[in-house]
C-alpha cells in the first residue's frame, strides 16, 4: 500500500524538533516529497492560483487514488506557478487544471495541496537543509 503524501507531511509536520522533521523526511525521500516541500518552502517559487480552495468536488472516500499525487504534482505543479514554461497558458486554463489535479487525487491529497500553495505547511527551512541539503542551497534568504 503506497503512503499518501499527505500522512508524510503530517508527520513530519508534528515532530518538535528540525532534526526530528528531517529524520521523517529521509525516511520518506522521494521526488513528490522534495517537489511537494519545494512548491511549499521555496520563496522563490510565486503560485499563480489565488488564496483559498477553489470550488471542487472531492473525490469518493471509497476511491483508490492514494498514489496519485506522487506523479500529477511532479507533472503538473509547473502549470500552476510563475515560470517560463507556461506564460501562455491562460489564467481560467490554468485555474481548471488545478480544480482537476484536487479533483483526481486522495481527499486528503487534495488539502495538502491546497496547503502547499498557500505555502501553510509547518516545516523549518533547517530541516529541510538537514535532510536534503542540495535542495535549499538556491532558496533565495
Amino acid at each position: 500500500m503506497i503512503r499518501t503524501l499527505s500522512s508524510i507531511i503530517l508527520e513530519i509536520e508534528k515532530q518538535t524538533t528540525d532534526e526530528a522533521q528531517a529524520d521523517v523526511m529521509r525516511k520518506n525521500s522521494s521526488a513528490a516529497l522534495k517537489t511537494i516541500i519545494g512548491y511549499a518552502l521555496d520563496p522563490g517559487v510565486k503560485w499563480m492560483i489565488p488564496p483559498g480552495a477553489p470550488p471542487y468536488k472531492q473525490l469518493h472516500e471509497a476511491a483508490d487514488q492514494e498514489g496519485k499525487l506522487y506523479s500529477e504534482c511532479v507533472r503538473m505543479f509547473i502549470y500552476f506557478v510563475d515560470s517560463p514554461e507556461n506564460r501562455n497558458i491562460t489564467q481560467i486554463k490554468r485555474e481548471q487544471l488545478f480544480i482537476q489535479v484536487l479533483e483526481s487525487v486522495d481527499r486528503d491529497d487534495a488539502k495538502l495541496v491546497l496547503r502547499v500553495k498557500d505555502k501553510a505547511l509547518n516545516i523549518s527551512r533547517k530541516a529541510v537543509t538537514l535532510a536534503f541539503p542540495n535542495m535549499t542551497k538556491d532558496w533565495p534568504e
